[in-house]
């Protein structure tokens, strides 16, 4: 049996988690990730993480284009189970298609709910934005669309007890490699803080893609309430226009390191850096269907993590780390302080961290899930062929 994961673009974020699930599906299965590009290549963090099939499509995002572009992806699965990727016009759709047209299996792969920034605008908003977009499937009118189809598939799996109330299916992580990502030697861990010029600096490090939701700033915020000298928040990842947001800020200026996009061969490196890790998710709809993978990575590599009450992050850091109401910069400057102030209590909230990943977050458990999720698939397309 072949698996085939659809991405909505090959240049998107998510295509990290995907390969990491594929990686851990090849053990077992024969797997192919297919994606289309717009025009932007491969995701930069991604390229030569795995053998993308990369299907041209220039044009997808507009109609009547789409229709035929559309159909290239599906002409590009060759998988007996498709597993599409996000709830958007270019996956589940065509997964769908390819279940009528062959009987190909299909499984609707949900790390957030896509509807969420379509339906928190005003109603006003939303029909402003549906006769904005009447010729763009890929934008936010056309979510809540393909998430009607989503019964029609054959299992639903996400990363969240919150989309898991909202779309049935079960819950997979998205478990790390705990022997990639394991603390480094503080010797090399000091080496690459004096190459990075954040010798004799306490840092909070993030690696990955800033967006608005994830709620960044307040970091900045707690830092520049705490007035620390020695406080660094370090972004590892792309310079987009949220981190040039950041940067041109004369505030937090004095409290930012922005290190740009690294390979992901290199992330543990730079999480090595990291003194503490926070993940001061927002109260919007968005975030709280969402399960941070990043949380995974920092609890593998032993760091000291603060979250905030949002989705499972009190379920995850129970008993391994500290949660902070959001959108609360005084509690989480506490937190910040607690933590740097007591080395010794900090370093023992990282090997709790660690101990707990490897036993419910680690990728052999993701693994396990999986392969369980594709045998229930493959019994049930035996038993439909017996039948007929």
């Amino acid at each position: 049996m072949k698996v085939s994961f659809l991405v909505p673009d090959i240049a998107c974020p998510v295509l990290g988690p995907v390969t990491v699930l594929a990686r851990t599906l090849q053990r077992h299965y024969p797997v192919q990730i297919v994606g289309p590009d717009l025009g932007h290549g491969v995701c930069p963090m991604y390229r030569g993480a795995f053998d993308y099939t990369v299907v041209p499509a220039p044009r997808l995002y507009r109609l009547p284009d789409f229709l035929w572009e559309s159909r290239k992806l599906g002409a590009a699965l060759t998988g007996d189970v498709i597993i599409a990727v996000k709830a958007f016009t270019d996956t589940v759709p065509v997964a769908l298609r390819e279940k009528k047209r062959r009987g190909a299996k299909v499984i609707v792969y949900l790390d957030e709910w896509d509807g969420a920034l379509f339906w928190q605008m005003s109603r006003g908003s939303r029909w402003r934005s549906v006769l904005r977009n009447l010729h763009h499937p890929l934008e936010e009118p056309f979510h809540p669309l393909v998430e009607k189809l989503i019964p029609r598939a054959d299992l639903v799996i996400s990363t969240s007890t919150w989309l898991q109330k909202k779309f049935g299916g079960r819950i997979v992580p998205v478990g790390v490699d705990t022997e990639f990502f394991k603390p480094s030697a503080p010797e090399q861990a000091a080496a690459l803080k004096r190459e990075c010029g954040l010798e004799g600096l306490r840092c909070i490090v993030f690696g990955g893609v800033v967006r608005p939701h994830k709620g960044l700033e307040i970091i900045l915020d707690a830092l520049v309430r705490l007035g620390r000298p020695d406080g660094r928040f370090v972004i590892v990842g792309p310079i987009n226009e949220h981190v040039k947001a950041l940067q041109s800020n004369p505030t937090y200026r004095p409290y930012l390191t922005v290190l740009g996009a690294q390979p992901a061969a290199r992330m543990p490196e730079f999480l090595s850096l990291a003194d503490l890790i926070v993940l001061p998710l927002k109260d919007t709809l968005l975030a709280r269907s969402q399960m941070p993978c990043k949380i995974f990575e920092a609890m593998a590599m032993a760091r000291p993590i603060i979250g905030t009450a949002i989705s499972d992050l009190p379920l995850v850091l129970e008993g391994c780390g500290k949660v902070v109401p959001p959108d609360d910069d005084a509690a989480l400057a506490d937190a910040i302080a607690r933590v740097l102030d007591h080395p010794d209590e900090a370093e023992a909230m990282g090997r709790a961290a660690r101990e707990k990943c490897i036993r419910y977050y680690s990728r052999e458990v993701t693994e396990r899930e999986l392969v369980l999720s594709l045998e229930w698939i493959e019994q049930k397309k035996t038993k439909g062929t017996k039948t007929g």
